[in-house]
């Protein structure tokens, strides 16, 4: 029993066999060719320990395929959890806040404009209106001029909405700001239409705002930089929501009213600007107060803001940030500061050149 060791070739043979290597040309069974018949499965094998060697190990590599997918099923549930909020519940103070912000604004979409008592902002407003699909808060200076406005010209006070918004302050407009969102209660602004402006290419030295900086530039830029910045974080929550700058051909130099008129507008290296932009400093380019380069320099930063802004707010928020050039309204307060001859014949010398 504890003799010597036999010698046995067959038994050699066996143990040759169990370690010979899977060949290549063996192909892995697949899960649409893959059945649990006697040329698969090692328990119906009548095959030596080398084909049932490679059966396992083709075994194990469906399970290794099998158990991956598995992983990469429950990797993508968990990104979808990670997602998952659960459901809101709403307070009874929440539940009558939705409901009279539906009292107020219907299906209409939110429009706050600014500077819309005369001009293109006035016709901007009586076609939205017209349209009966907006809701427009008008920003304005003088709210009585307004109010006159809105009876001359018919505006359905049910959807028309006046709040005071002096650009010349920074004060006044964060005091919009904060009672728009008390107005508009859960309804976020469809659209932002920046229109107010002022233009005084008559002066030949500068006028202040209220916090010290040069007033074109302040109510044409400035001030509408802040109240975007103060409501844009609102605005991404309404289904297409857009930012609209008014601009002007006058601060293209690319353009015959803007490159070959002078001045033209350039704002060099912002040394202006980089000086603290207050008095004495009125211009962006740090250089003397010209009015009418402050004009066209006040709506070359306007469009300047809504490029950047598009590129940094299109994505994340959703806003669509755009400037247009209305062309020239002769007719518009915009003049106001000119000349009395020139506010006289310019708006026939237009009609004429225009049509």
């Amino acid at each position: 029993m504890f003799g010597p060791a036999r010698y046995d070739p067959d038994h050699r043979q066996d143990k040759i066999d169990s370690y010979r290597p899977i060949e290549e040309k063996d192909p892995m069974p697949t899960s649409h060719n893959f059945r649990a018949d006697q040329n698969c499965l090692p328990f119906h094998s009548t095959t030596n320990r080398g084909s049932q060697l490679s059966i396992t190990m083709r075994m194990s590599r469906i399970i290794l395929i099998a158990a991956t997918a598995s992983i990469g099923a429950v990797s993508d549930a968990f990104k979808f959890m990670s997602n998952w909020q659960p459901p809101k519940i709403l307070t009874d103070q929440q539940k009558l806040k939705i409901a009279k912000t539906q009292e107020r604004f219907g299906d209409k979409k939110l429009v706050v404009i600014t500077g819309c008592s005369s001009g293109l902002g006035r016709e901007t407003v009586k076609n939205l209106l017209a349209s009966d699909e907006y809701h427009v808060v008008g920003a304005v200076r003088d709210i009585d001029k307004m109010e006159a406005v809105a009876e001359i010209d018919g505006f359905n006070m049910d959807n028309f909405h006046i709040m005071e918004c002096e650009l010349n302050s920074f004060e006044s407009v964060h005091r919009f700001c904060d009672e728009l969102k008390e107005y508009q209660m859960a309804k976020p602004i469809d659209r932002l239409i920046c229109n107010a402006g002022v233009y005084q290419p008559s002066l030949d030295y500068a006028k202040w705002s209220v916090d010290g900086h040069e007033q074109t530039m302040q109510i044409n830029f400035l001030s509408h930089f802040l109240m975007i910045s103060e409501v844009i974080e609102g605005m991404k929550e309404a289904p297409e929501p857009r930012v609209i700058m008014v601009g002007s051909v006058t601060g293209n130099d690319n353009t015959v009213g803007g490159g070959g008129v002078y001045p033209i507008a350039d704002l060099k290296q912002l040394d202006g600007f980089k000086a603290g932009f207050s008095n004495p400093v009125a211009m962006a380019d740090g250089y003397g107060f010209i009015g009418a380069k402050a004009y066209k320099d006040s709506k070359l930063c306007l469009m300047m803001m809504s490029n950047f802004l598009h590129s940094k707010f299109n994505r994340s928020h959703g806003i669509t940030f755009s400037s247009i050039y209305p062309g020239c309204i002769a007719e518009t307060p915009l003049f106001r500061e000119k000349r009395a001859w020139f506010r006289k014949y310019f708006p026939v010398f237009m009609k004429y050149i225009t049509g």
